[in-house]
């Protein structure tokens, strides 16, 4: 019985050192808050989006509080990995209007990769040239 004690606590010792930690990778994200009453980092859902550094390579979420944001948004390629996140589902919408057909009036652009979507109402009104 004190040898099976005795190799419990030597594994726990040994998965517990620094050493044993060594191969684990820690990420970090960048957090950035979108609100239209100004108790964010950004107002705007694309000031946030250009906010990221060019060939970003930490993930960064930014969340979108609920509310009616008239913008188009373009997620450049050279910035991946963003998660872009409403609060609630139906509660952030980003609508755009814009005369000429639906390929050159896109209210959202995605070119990056790695971009996940979530909790995003978008929308787009075509007005006839």
């Amino acid at each position: 019985m004190a040898a099976f004690i005795f190799f419990i606590t030597l594994f726990t010792l040994m998965a517990s050192s620094p050493r044993a930690n060594a191969t684990q990778t820690s990420t970090t994200a960048l957090f950035i808050r979108v609100d239209q009453s100004g108790k964010g980092d950004h107002e705007k859902i694309q000031d946030a989006i250009d906010a990221v550094p060019s060939d970003n390579k930490e993930v960064v979420f930014i969340l979108v509080e609920p509310g009616i944001y008239n913008e188009k948004i373009v997620v450049p390629a050279d910035k991946p990995f963003i998660t872009l996140s409403g609060s609630k589902p139906n509660g952030t919408v980003i609508t755009g209007s814009d005369s000429g057909n639906i390929f050159e009036s896109a209210t959202f652009t995605v070119l990056s990769s790695n971009f996940v979507g979530r909790y995003l109402t978008i929308q787009v009104y075509i007005t006839s040239p």
